[in-house]
């Protein structure tokens, strides 16, 4: 029987498991060239939606403010671990997927606002689908349009499209800028999640390490049920881009 250990052709059982492990591994970008919709909000709720599913979370916190990682630090959940970036430190791709070969079974990317077309083009890279939050505003919702053409406009989207989702925050219903942001939704044919409540609460829990998951009540089973739609979604998604070559 030939020996294949000097074959440069046949991986090594460490690099067939990492291998295996980068293919199981979902990787979620929240993303939005305008500050203040809520990015970190979303990255910390989606991380506690897979804890609590019984999952391995790594937040990426890419963000000079670093909140993610302080909600992190103050949760002290074994499931979830943070990888900060210094804040002088560039993006570059190669840092990114050095970061990504330890990372958990699923990776939350809390991305900053205002990234440059490179640093966009790094994140899209290494993402296989993106959350987009967005505020019922004029200002954010020319912001988002903007920058949802940047990611249709990137090399990377270009050369591989990833799932793209929008999900409305801190939306008060039945007001004409609700109206406006469902149009706004339609228009970019890209699926419309879930209007997230505009409540004190996710303020709250962010400050004390928690999630709207976390939280026990009545007021909050809405919420819940919002996290758990995200959630399944993005299951759906992690399935099909297993299951089916090419989809993405």
């Amino acid at each position: 029987m030939p020996n294949n250990s000097t074959d440069p052709s046949v991986a090594p059982p460490a690099a067939r498991r990492v291998a295996r492990q980068d293919e199981r591994r979902l990787v979620v970008l929240v993303a939005n060239s305008k500050g203040g919709c809520g990015k970190t909000t979303l990255a910390t709720n989606l991380a506690a939606y897979f804890a609590h599913a019984g999952q391995t979370v790594t937040l990426l916190d890419l963000d000079p403010q670093q909140s993610a990682t302080q909600w992190v630090r103050l949760r002290q959940d074994p499931r979830v671990e943070a990888l900060g970036w210094p804040a002088e430190e560039p993006v570059s791709l190669g840092r990114l997927q050095d970061q990504l070969q330890r990372a958990r079974d699923v990776v939350v990317v809390d991305s900053p606002a205002g990234m440059d077309r490179h640093t966009l083009d790094h994140v899209l890279r290494v993402a296989q689908v993106v959350l987009i939050p967005v505020l019922p505003s004029p200002i954010d919702i020319r912001a988002t349009t903007r920058f949802v053409q940047s990611v249709m406009l990137s090399p990377s989207y270009r050369r591989r499209p990833r799932r793209l989702a929008v999900i409305a925050n801190r939306a008060r219903t039945r007001t004409r800028m609700y109206e406006a942001l469902r149009q706004f939704l339609t228009s970019l044919k890209i699926p419309y999640l879930v209007t997230l409540r505009d409540t004190q609460q996710y303020v709250q829990a962010m400050a004390d390490g928690l999630s709207m998951l976390d939280q026990a009540g009545p007021r909050t089973e809405a919420d819940q049920r919002h996290w758990r739609l995200i959630g399944e979604w993005l299951e759906v998604q992690r399935h099909l881009i297993r299951s089916l070559p090419g989809f993405h």
